[in-house]
């Protein structure tokens, strides 16, 4: 099962590449590594993860895989050396003046077993430049675990030059989880900051529940720390 899914990552990048450089699209390849996974305040491994990615732009929808591999287990549930998700997405930029807006469809996908979670978005954004960058994210499960379930996000960063190619960044978030089934509420707040130089950035999560019963048990790390590696052709 794992050389399958290395095997298809290969296919999909070198596809990528192949029609970035047809049709002058961009595509970034990248590789966070973790200490753990955390996802809108869920706590989905405690120990160390790799997190692979690819991004094609420039096309009429931007189109991208995303996965997660287990360097360490979690609690035993969890067998490390594996990939327990792999995610692929597509957004379209809408054209609406005097703001960034966009649509997406994700499709999350569990390569040990389990249903896929399917889900629509919607991310509308201050214009490039604007102070702090607000933005207001919104998302509806279509099925799978996530089904009925509706989760949005509210954030605002900022992005400072420190010297030639060594930029600082500084983030906040707050999401708010209303379940197909569960409590409703605002669940977790977010706050960041990373360095970035070249292909490197260094960052670091501090999270916390704003509502404990929203997530439960399934909130357990409050520090997250990540070692980026990218680059665009």
């Amino acid at each position: 099962m794992k050389k399958n899914i290395l095997t298809t990552l290969a296919a999909v990048a070198a596809a990528s590449m192949t029609v970035s450089s047809a049709i002058a699209a961009e595509a970034t390849v990248g590789v966070d590594f973790s200490s753990a996974y955390v996802f809108r305040g869920v706590t989905l491994n405690d120990g160390f993860v790799a997190q692979p990615s690819l991004e094609v732009s420039g096309l009429p929808i931007d189109i991208g895989v995303w996965g997660n591999m287990d360097l360490e287990d979690m609690d035993g549930a969890l067998e490390g050396g594996q990939f327990s998700e792999i995610d692929i997405y597509g957004s379209y930029a809408i054209p609406v003046e005097g703001v960034d807006a966009s649509i997406g469809y994700t499709e999350y996908t569990y390569p040990n077993g389990g249903v896929a979670d399917r889900e629509v978005g919607l991310t509308i954004g201050a214009p490039e430049g604007t102070p702090a960058s607000p933005y207001l994210s919104l998302y509806y499960g279509l099925d799978g675990a996530i089904d009925s379930s509706f989760y949005g996000e509210f954030g605002i960063g900022q992005e400072v030059e420190l010297e030639e190619g060594l930029t600082l960044g500084l983030g906040a978030l707050i999401g708010y989880l209303s379940p197909d089934e569960g409590t409703d509420g605002f669940s977790h707040y977010q706050l960041s900051a990373s360095l970035a130089y070249d292909f490197i950035t260094a960052s670091f999560a501090y999270i916390d529940t704003v509502d404990s019963d929203v997530l439960g048990d399934a909130y357990d790390v409050e520090f997250v720390g990540t070692l980026g590696l990218s680059y665009g052709f």
